[in-house]
């Protein structure tokens, strides 16, 4: 008789992290059927901040992770679910990114009541955002547009638009809407290609974190999709070496080419600029923490 060995799976309560840590189960249990999975929800700071309405910029990136990070610190969790761009870019002593799972779509999404091309030509259109970073890619291009902060999960932030009709759209990430396939009935969903605006570094991507010791790092790594790791890292690597905790706008975007060969391109706004900094870099897959160093090093010699 097979012995059953129970993971406790930490994860915040939204809908779509709870998507996310049942697309890692079913990973999980694909590869080790001796696995039982067991759901933890835990509350983090974030979703107490986003609830009570707090300003986009107390919603930070550790916010999100905090309290699942000292679950996993305590031994209360085995592993736990993040998206992956809602990590901060130094992880915790004791701890490491122990799988991901095979990257969704690493595009940023404009929800509309018209189509994109009628938006970007519609003098003052209104969008609404938490993201810097989207914001400042958005202007660069397109400088007339006005923008306005938003907040809450997904659903809410579709609720909002079309409850607010001087708001021409929202931007969303593409990952999220593909998970969750909400309803946008009457709205035109248009994908924002990455060369407009490109993507938090690990956007699309579910990252199972764990202690740097446990257990279950083996069977992590039968889950782990290698190109998506691979990709992973070199921009976190980026994002560390920008400086972690860094509150400048930026994107990056790594990507593999036959396995073996490893392009990594980024824009970054200093501070101040209307204009973003972009650099692209091309190297080996095998080193992307190197190749993301690389290019950050290259982004800060410009002053």
């Amino acid at each position: 008789m097979h012995h059953k060995t129970k993971i406790n799976i930490g994860t915040r309560g939204s809908r779509l992290a709870l998507a996310q840590a049942e697309l890692f189960q079913r990973a999980l249990t694909a590869a080790d059927a001796d696995v039982v999975p067991e759901t933890v929800v835990i509350a983090t700071t974030g979703d107490r901040l986003q609830a009570a309405d707090a300003k986009p910029d107390t919603l930070t990136k550790a916010v999100f992770t905090k309290e699942l990070e000292e679950a996993l610190l305590a031994g209360a969790i085995d592993v736990a679910v993040h998206s992956a761009k809602d990590l901060p870019a130094e992880l915790p002593d004791g701890l490491v990114i122990g799988g991901v799972l095979c990257r969704a779509a690493v595009n940023d999404v404009l929800v509309s009541r018209a189509p994109l091309t009628e938006i970007v030509a519609k003098p003052g259109a209104v969008i609404a955002t938490g993201s810097v970073r989207r914001r400042r890619q958005w202007l660069e291009r397109y400088p007339d547009t006005e923008f306005l902060a938003i907040r809450g999960n997904l659903d809410t932030r579709l609720r909002k638009l079309r409850e607010q009709p001087a708001w021409d759209g929202i931007i969303l990430a593409q990952a999220g809407l593909e998970r969750l396939r909400p309803d946008t009935d009457g709205l035109t969903v248009s994908v924002l290609p990455v060369d407009f605006v490109k993507p938090a570094a690990g956007q699309g991507a579910i990252a199972i974190q764990c202690a740097a010791d446990s257990a279950w790092l083996p069977v992590l790594r039968l889950v782990t999709h290698r190109p998506s790791l691979v990709r992973l890292r070199a921009e976190r690597a980026f994002l560390r070496a920008i400086g972690g905790g860094c509150q400048a706008p930026l994107g990056v975007l790594a990507r593999v080419y036959d396995g073996v060969c490893l392009h990594l391109a980024a824009v970054y706004y200093a501070d101040g600029a209307a204009a973003g900094r972009h650099a692209y870099l091309t190297g080996s897959a095998l080193h992307p923490e190197e190749l993301g160093q690389r290019l950050a090093e290259r982004v800060l010699a410009w002053g």
